[in-house]
């Protein structure tokens, strides 16, 4: 009911002249734009020099071909000269600066940019102790299932033989704890797969958040984790 009342006091608000129909679709000129743009925000709020900050950015993404501009502190904009380039950076993430997470997230066309959520973030996660008869496509989203979001599986080769490990890409909420593993029934006998988390930012190994060490932990504090 409160709900229904403040929709309807909003609605008191406007008149007729005041809303403006945008007709048309959107040029493909500036959609390519949209496609070749990323928006960045870091998940902490590091203090950090802008120019510093985009030259390491080149060196990480091996390219100098886009434009960053800062929206506001932490927040900024990527435009990339060549689709094909945005997209290697987008899925070769995650993507940190001094150790302090940049979650990335692709321009949309009818999105304004402070609308983005950048509370979740893709890792790709590597599953230790999978036994090989169990290395499949069905099972590894499965186990990954169990940590957010399953973006993409992938069955690579190790080494110059047939045996394949497999890893997934998760879209993770960051606010959660990292997991460590997961236990795994199979017919005769339980085991443990264990996480391995690739381009892992910085975490407390406490509380087990992205964002700040076991020393700055406001859940756990250092003297009492047993980690001093």
């Amino acid at each position: 009911m409160r709900l229904a009342a403040l929709y309807k006091s909003m609605g008191n608000l406007w008149n007729a002249v005041d809303v403006v129909d945008i007709p048309g679709a959107i040029s493909p000129e500036k959609l390519l734009d949209c496609r070749k743009t990323l928006f960045g925000r870091f998940y902490t709020n590091p203090a950090l020099n802008f120019t510093a900050f985009v030259n390491t950015m080149k060196k990480a993404w091996r390219t100098d071909k886009f434009t960053c501009a800062m929206l506001e502190p932490g927040f900024f904009s990527f435009s990339f000269q060549l689709e094909a380039e945005k997209q290697r950076v987008l899925a070769s993430g995650p993507w940190s600066f001094s150790s302090h997470l940049l979650v990335l997230k692709q321009c949309e066309p009818d999105t304004p940019e402070f609308c983005y959520d950048f509370n979740h973030c893709d890792f790709w996660v590597n599953f230790i102790g999978l036994p090989y008869g169990r290395v499949t496509y069905d099972v590894v989203e499965e186990i990954a299932s169990k940590l957010g979001v399953v973006v993409e599986v992938k069955l690579e080769e190790k080494g110059n033989n047939s045996y394949k490990v497999g890893k997934a890409r998760v879209m993770m909420p960051l606010a959660n704890p990292l997991k460590t593993g997961v236990l795994v029934n199979l017919d005769s006998k339980r085991l443990l797969v264990e996480f391995k988390y690739e381009r892992l930012p910085y975490y407390c190994y406490s509380c087990g958040k992205i964002g700040h060490y076991v020393t700055k932990c406001a859940k756990i504090p250092y003297k009492e984790s047993g980690l001093e």
